[in-house]
């Protein structure tokens, strides 16, 4: 007889287990979640929307070293409409920021709490964020219209590597690298190496 190994780099869940799981989170869910936390504990997936008040666990095997932050449309699709195969299969694509049930996928972000208060994938308010950087920037003299200018720029050029899921990474970051820089090293080399660090954790 052949026993199957635990996967390495995410989770299998029973179809039906999970199945009973998001029907259960999406019943208990308030109009205030815009999001659901995954985190797996002792054998266990727990699917949770607002800090315990919206919880549900089903077995699973494999490995899932962070807590995954995903949209509320997740739990709303699965609980009517369940991928094909059996057991389910979820893993993270740390360079997409996607979280596949089996070939369903939606974005995705992550975090080291284990129970975020407010899970949710985040939008930006950008006017709000060049005003409070303009504020901060002004010894520099450096305005709004220049922020906005440069924000416009980076936006042509591609996406954003980073998140407002990720403050508290920016902040260590940050704070790291006021040390360093006269040492000529710069936030994405930082950025680079965290980012090596998730995607060993996965491994």
């Amino acid at each position: 007889m052949i026993v199957a190994s635990d996967p390495v780099d995410g989770l299998e869940v029973s179809r039906d287990d999970l199945s009973k799981a998001v029907r259960i989170v999406s019943k208990l869910v308030e109009k205030w979640n815009k999001g659901v936390s995954l985190r797996f504990e002792d054998g266990w997936l727990y699917i949770e929307a607002g800090h315990g008040h919206a919880v549900a666990k089903a077995p699973a095997r494999g490995c899932w070293p962070l807590t995954i932050i995903v949209g509320l449309s997740w739990v709303r699709r699965l609980a009517k409409n369940m991928p094909a195969g059996d057991p389910i299969r979820l893993h993270v694509n740390v360079e997409e920021s996607r979280l596949y049930t089996n070939r369903y996928s939606e974005r995705c972000s992550w975090t080291t709490v284990d129970s975020p208060f407010h899970p949710e994938v985040p939008g930006l308010n950008v006017k709000a964020i060049i005003l409070e950087a303009a504020d901060i920037l002004k010894p520099l003299l450096i305005n709004r219209e220049d922020l906005e200018k440069l924000v416009s720029e980076t936006h042509a050029q591609g996406a954003s590597t980073w998140t407002s899921q990720e403050k508290k990474m920016i902040s260590i970051i940050a704070k790291a690298w006021a040390l360093l820089a006269p040492l000529g090293i710069a936030p994405a080399d930082i950025r680079r190496l965290a980012d090596n660090a998730v995607r060993n954790a996965w491994k």
